[in-house]
């Protein structure tokens, strides 16, 4: 077997090229990426940023009147002037999409929420703050029957599209949640509910006549109320004709 004995000179001198140890390739097998390029590449990514927006919107819509099962691809290019396969290259399928509208629903109430559960930490009681944040959800629903729709459409379902629904909507769930077991030490009136009964007759509540509006004018003596009259109607309902009030 050999064995390296020793450094022995090289007969002939090694050559390596200018920037043959460059982290960057040379521009010979690389054209430097020019300006031009850098602005094309952002004006296409705008563009694709645009074109899902606006199969987002059409099909929110969609789903929002028809449901998910009657809303079809077609139906949402349609509605997009879009072909079918320009839908199948920006999201892949419907659930892909509705996945996408599902996140701008949730986002909607979450930018319009959170900020007002942070803000209720520094009331005076848990209970003025509890009913805050349920006042601003009501009004947030009415503020955009559509997106209480099609909400309200997959939380009354048992499928993969309610459970993340229900997943991504415990980010406000629970610290309601933790706000509501305190305002029922000050409010009687809501020891007749859990946390989790109490969430449901609100949705129930505010969803079900921006869903069927029917059935508002059986639940009210004056049917066509303003806005401000329905967040009032529905706070009394929920925290009892003393405790409706501010």
């Amino acid at each position: 077997m050999a064995h390296c004995t020793g450094s022995q000179p090289l007969a002939t001198p090694l050559y390596f090229p200018p920037n043959a140890f460059s982290a960057t390739p040379t521009s010979r097998n690389h054209p430097p990426v020019t300006n031009d390029r850098r602005k094309r590449g952002k004006q296409s990514a705008e563009a694709a940023a645009h074109t899902r927006q606006e199969i987002i919107t059409a099909a929110t819509e969609c789903f929002s009147r028809q449901g998910y099962e009657a809303t079809t691809l077609r139906g949402i290019a349609q509605a997009t002037g879009l072909t079918h396969g320009s839908l199948r290259h920006h999201f892949g399928s419907k659930l892909d999409i509705w996945r996408a509208v599902a996140d701008t629903v949730l986002e909607h109430y979450q930018s319009h929420m959170l900020p007002i559960l942070q803000d209720a930490t520094q009331m005076e009681t848990p209970l003025q703050a509890f009913k805050q944040v349920v006042e601003s959800f009501i009004r947030v629903s009415y503020s955009d029957p559509m997106l209480a729709r099609l909400l309200m459409g997959e939380t009354a379902t048992d499928n993969e599209r309610a459970d993340y629904v229900r997943a991504n909507f415990l980010s406000l769930h629970t610290p309601i949640g933790l706000l509501f077991e305190r305002a029922r030490e000050q409010c009687p009136w809501l020891n007749q509910h859990t946390n989790d009964t109490f969430f449901l007759a609100l949705l129930s509540l505010t969803f079900f006549p921006l869903i069927v509006p029917g059935v508002q004018q059986l639940l009210d003596k004056q049917p066509g109320k303003a806005p401000q009259q329905q967040v009032e109607r529905i706070m009394g309902i929920l925290f009892g004709p003393v405790h409706s009030g501010p």
